[in-house]
This record gives structure tokens, sequence and C-alpha cells, in this order.
């Protein structure tokens, strides 16, 4: 009897939108070929059991990034960064040796890496084919700094050669950076499992009311002046916390970021996403149609290609992070809610379905 293929997902856990474009893929890439999977990461075990549909799951909590170490949802500390990238990038920590062996122990197949280097890295250690998705990698991320800060030079030396390593490079629309050799796959989201009025029965919200959906990207955020939003009583605003159960002010539904209700399904059913725009965000917010009320880290690199993609193919408008904070948007809110969606990107089919098609294969 022939064994099932063994795959192993490598994923940054820089917010959570690495992590929902990697199980769009995985999901995929299970549905095609039936694989046994194993993903490494420090996002919570219920991201994963909540987001990828696998019986043979099996997640290991083991840091396989650094990313960019971040003060706030807006703020990042540099000088941490590069410590910690310093250690981490010399491969010779305790926690290194442990997921070496795992990986060693475990037969895979293939490895998979969204966008963390350590996955790329093992896999050609160990003769294993990698994969590579992203929109952008951490060397150009780091470039920005490098005259602020010079010990990213060595980093982004180290980065480059880790990531020319893997055997397939997918570049998820839209990418940063384009470059050659690679599978271009239009923006990857999670698929929608729920309609809109099952969502609005569910929370209790009445057809006539709006559905405002504000995120922090993942990471919980207290919002300030926040009861400036119960004057606005024809919307329904849902806002993520660290509570542990959903509960609910007037028009205000605060929903932890564990809960039952899938969180492409929420943005499918709002009639506006308003926060801070990450990969995640925006590619979910284009399949599903829905306007855009973003806002974006000035001194992060990647902001400049999402906003550009945002502008062109989504209802879509700019806001301050200190205005999002403040809760001084709802006149551009209601603006944007009533404009017509622009739709100018070809095709709204997830880019999982390319993406998986290609790792697929490379597996054969």
């Amino acid at each position: 009897m022939t064994r099932k293929l063994r795959v192993g997902a490598f994923i940054t856990s820089h917010g959570f939108g690495h992590g929902t474009r990697a199980c769009a893929v995985l999901n995929e890439v299970i549905r095609l070929t039936g694989c046994e999977l194993q993903v490494f990461s420090t996002l919570p075990n219920w991201f994963y059991s909540q987001n990828i549909f696998s019986q043979e799951l099996k997640i290991h909590q083991v840091k396989t990034d650094i990313g960019l170490v971040q003060k706030s949802p807006f703020v990042h500390d540099l000088a941490k960064t590069i410590h910690e990238l310093k250690n981490f990038l010399d491969f010779d920590c305790k926690d290194y040796n442990i997921i070496r062996k795992i990986v060693q122990g475990g037969s895979f197949d293939l490895i998979i890496s969204d966008i963390s280097p350590l996955g790329i890295k093992l896999a050609d250690e160990l003769n294993i084919p990698s994969v590579l998705i992203e929109n952008f990698t951490w060397d150009w991320i780091y470039a920005k700094y490098c005259l602020s800060h010079p010990p990213f030079n060595e980093i982004i030396r180290r980065l480059q050669h880790i990531f020319e390593t893997a055997n397939l490079h997918i570049q998820a629309i839209p990418y940063s950076e384009e470059k050659s050799s690679t599978i271009k796959v239009p923006p990857i989201s999670r698929s929608i499992h729920h309609d809109p009025h099952e969502i609005r029965n569910r929370l209790n919200i009445c057809k006539s009311s709006k559905i405002v959906l504000l995120t922090t990207g993942g990471i919980t955020k207290s919002l300030t002046l926040i009861n400036k939003l119960t004057n606005y009583t024809d919307c329904t605003f849902i806002i993520s916390n660290n509570q542990d159960k959903i509960s609910r002010d007037h028009n205000i539904i605060s929903m932890p970021l564990n809960s039952n209700y899938h969180y492409p399904d929420l943005v499918n059913a709002s009639n506006l996403v308003v926060g801070k725009v990450g990969y995640g965000t925006l590619a979910e917010c284009w399949s599903t149609h829905t306007p855009l009320l973003g806002c974006y880290r000035k001194d992060f690199r990647e902001s400049k290609p999402l906003k550009i993609f945002a502008d062109k193919n989504l209802s879509h408008k700019e806001i301050s992070i200190d205005d999002f904070e403040k809760m001084n948007w709802m006149e551009n809110a209601r603006e944007i809610m009533l404009q017509e969606i622009k739709i100018n990107y070809c095709s709204k089919t997830s880019g999982s379905i390319k993406a998986a098609q290609a790792i697929v294969g490379l597996i054969k």
C-alpha cells in the first residue's frame, strides 16, 4: 500500500495574513493529494484547527521566523529585530536542532514556506523539495532600514541566499518586487462557508443595519473613544478583542479572535472593513467585493504596493492611523459605502487554486 504524501509547512507569525494565505493554499493541496500535513509556527493552534480542513494535521509550536518585532499593530522595534535576527540566523540554538530532528525524522516529501527562511533552510540541508510563497520576502523589507541600521546588510545577504534555494517560487498578487522564474498567482484568500444572511441571523443584526468590521490585522488592540460608535444607530460594528466570548453593547459586537465565526464570512457579510491593511485583509476584501477604509504603516515597505492595488481594484479610501484609533472616520465610511464598487481585476478566483496546482506539479 502506497503511503500518503507528507508535507511540512513553515509559516511566519508576523500577523495573521501569512497564515490565512498559507492555509488557503494548504487546503487546496490537501484536496488534490490527500496528504498528511505538519505545521511549524507560533500562531495559536486554534487558528490552524479552524482554517485547515484535515483530519491528519499536526501542529508544532516553534519559532520559524523573526519578521519585525512589534511594539503594537502599527509600531515595530528595529534594534530588537536585529538582535533577534542575529541569533536566529545562526541556526545553532537548541530549538533549531529540535526542529531539524523533527523534519529529518518526518520523511517529508515537500516543505512549503510562507515566508519563513527556516523552512527553506532545512529543506536545502536535508535535500527536500521546497516551495516559497510570498508577496514580499524579508530581505526586501529590511532593505529600507539599511542606512539607519547597517547590520541589516549582512542579514539581507544571508536571507537572499536562503530564499534562492527554493525549488518553486510562487508570488501572490499584489507582490512587492517582481522576480523572474516565479509562478504569479491572483490574490490568495480563504473560501466562504456561510452566506451573509446566515451571518446576520446568527448575530441578530437587522437587514437595514450596515455592518462595519474593524480590524487590526489579527493583533488585538484597545481602541480609544469606542463609545463614539454608539451614536451611529444605523450601523452595527464588529470589533475583535481578547475576551473569551462574544458580547454586545448596543450596536457594538465584540468578538474574540478565536470564535465560531469564520473570519472571511464576516468580511463577506460586511458593508465595509475599516482598519489596518495587510495582505490577508486586502485579499479577502478583494475576493468578496467588500469596500475597504484602510490605514497603512508608513514605515513598512509593503504598504505602498498594497495601497496601489486597493486603489485600482477595490472601493477603497485611505485614513490615517491616528484617525482610525480615535474613531474619526465615520464620514469617510458613509461616503465609501455609497460608492459603486470598482472591479478592474480580471478574475475573482483565489490564487490558492493555481498555487496548489503548481505545488502538486512539483511533487509529481
